[in-house]
């Protein structure tokens, strides 16, 4: 910081960079080094590096068309439904997840498709979390998974690709109708 006050910003600000910075682009760069700054002070306090990491990135979004919501006729008390709305948000593992879904139909019946869709969205939001994966959405028929900026896929870690999916470095596409009924797993 003390070089940075004398020399002042010259290159790492302007548009000639160098080094790591002009590889991966000034903006990942910053959030790399406030990242490894961050795991330094998280290992120093104890906290396990899979906290570390899934703490960073933002929520993912998930835009699919599935009527995913708690209806008026299955749980009928407004306050009852925010309450568990509230509850869905919080959750940050499957198990979680899997829990919540025991505790609705114990404690209102049967669950109708949209509260098992919006369980699933859940999930997929939790495990996306997980995976580095910004945004689920569909467009032009197709269901679309975005990577954060700077993340890329490992297709050896992937393996084969199914057909019915396309794998881009940072986006992966899954066409349902090839997929057929399978494409929610």
């Amino acid at each position: 910081m003390k070089d940075l006050e004398i020399r002042g910003a010259g290159t790492l600000l302007g548009m000639r960079q160098s080094g790591y910075i002009s590889a991966v682009g000034f903006s990942l760069y910053t959030r790399l080094l406030a990242d490894a700054v961050e795991e330094q002070k998280a290992k120093q306090a104890g906290i396990p590096r899979e906290e570390i990491k899934a703490s960073r990135l933002p929520t993912p979004t998930i835009d699919l068309p599935l009527p995913a919501y708690i209806p008026e006729e299955y749980v009928s008390d407004l306050d009852t439904r925010l309450s568990l709305y509230q509850s869905l948000v919080k959750l940050e593992r499957v198990e979680q997840i899997d829990d919540m879904a025991h505790e609705f139909s114990d404690r209102f019946g049967s669950l109708p498709l949209e509260v098992k869709n919006l369980l699933y969205a859940v999930k997929l939001k939790v495990l996306a979390s997980k995976a580095g994966i910004e945004s689920i959405s569909t467009e032009q028929g197709q269901i679309i998974l975005s990577l954060f900026e700077g993340l890329r896929f490992d297709k050896q870690k992937l393996g084969p690709v199914r057909d019915g999916v396309k794998l881009g470095l940072s986006q992966l596409r899954l066409n349902p109708k090839r997929l057929g009924k399978e494409w929610q797993d």
